[in-house]
């Protein structure tokens, strides 16, 4: 920094220029310790000037670097739910058929539990609006539950954030539940079935079925949209 203000003021004076100083020396012997150096005001302004516009502009290239690594850091966090979304995706078991569905209100007769659940993507389950909702997809008998396939009810683009925060546990019998992984559902933007479809983890754990929950954030309520909704054996 101080090498380029001087390297420009050198520019500005002249090869040849001096800055205008007064000295005082005192006796030969012993120089005095009261020295001092007068500067042009117009040179002063001018460092000043330099000085602040140098600092302004490494504090615009420190911001845009902290955007950049922001981003960059956001990206690679996609790239990993992506990978990790895949991988789980891979490790589908077989379909463990539901003898038996339920939820916990209806908002129309045609939103019921069952249409989840009849391999129809242009239907759909929906709640009533309310809090502490939940879906359960129940077994024959007690399976070691694998992956569970979502599909979310909404797949455009204003209402897909509905199902966040869903989620997902095995029911070990009527009254035990163990969270699947992650312990719950995160929606991400995106339009079309491909890209509203999500895999959630349970590991292998027995339980007679399976359930989801969406406890709503706000004074309002929520609803719990499903369009499809498969589990598979570990």
């Amino acid at each position: 920094m101080y090498f380029v203000v001087l390297l420009v003021l050198h520019i500005y004076l002249g090869e040849s220029s001096f800055l205008p100083v007064t000295v005082d020396v005192g006796s030969p012997e012993e120089p005095s310790r009261n020295s001092c150096v007068k500067m042009d005001s117009s040179i002063l302004e001018t460092m000043l000037s330099l000085m602040k516009n140098q600092f302004g502009a490494t504090s615009l290239y420190v911001r845009d670097i902290r955007s950049a690594m922001a981003d960059l850091r956001n990206q690679v966090a996609e790239l990993k739910e992506v990978q990790e979304e895949t991988q789980t995706k891979n490790k589908t078991g077989e379909l463990i058929p539901a003898v038996a569905v339920q939820q916990i209100s209806d908002l129309r007769p045609y939103f019921t539990a069952e249409k989840a659940v009849d391999d129809n993507t242009d239907t759909q389950s929906h709640t009533g609006i309310g809090r502490n909702l939940w879906y359960r997809y129940r077994f024959a008998s007690p399976e070691k539950v694998g992956i569970v396939k979502i599909i979310n009810g909404k797949i455009d683009a204003v209402y897909y954030a509905r199902l966040n925060g869903t989620r997902v546990v095995v029911m070990v019998s009527d009254v035990q539940r163990i969270e699947c992984h992650p312990n719950s559902l995160t929606t991400r933007e995106g339009v079309g079935i491909e890209a509203q479809t999500y895999y959630i983890d349970c590991g292998g754990v027995v339980g007679v079925g399976v359930e989801l929950n969406l406890d709503s954030t706000t004074h309002l309520g929520a609803y719990l949209e499903i369009r499809e909704l498969k589990v598979y054996a570990a």
